[in-house]
């Protein structure tokens, strides 16, 4: 990149995350995205006169932006069955934990009991 990316600019919506990513404005208009790949880049001109319009609107620097990026995978855009599909690989069930009763009420109590009493009588192991 150019001398210039120093006066590049992402722009988020801060009104919403989507987890704990940041919502930029989506290139040609397309709404928002978490994506960079998706988002559009502006001059620091245009950043400016957008945060002045809206407040929620909030400039950041392209070059901090980016070296402050991760790869990650929404799950929202993957399907295992789709991904093994002609794999020959076949995923197994996860096993069932046992389930414990309580010693007084008999009634079924989460991993942590004995050491928590029992959330429906009080009885501990």
């Amino acid at each position: 990149m150019t001398d210039n990316s120093k006066d590049l600019y992402y722009m988020q919506d801060s009104r919403s995350y989507v987890g704990n990513d940041i919502m930029f404005w989506a290139k040609n208009g397309n709404g928002y995205t978490t994506d960079l790949r998706l988002a559009e880049v502006y001059t620091k001109e245009e950043a400016v006169s957008m945060h002045q319009s809206r407040s929620t609107d909030i400039p950041w620097p392209k070059d901090y932006i980016d070296a402050k990026t991760r790869p990650a995978v929404d799950m929202q855009y993957v399907k295992i069955s789709e991904a093994l599909a002609d794999t020959g690989i076949e995923l197994t069930k996860p096993k069932k934990e046992p389930r414990s009763r309580c010693t007084e009420c008999k009634s079924f109590v989460g991993k942590s009991w004995p050491y928590i009493p029992c959330a429906k009588c009080g009885a501990s192991a």
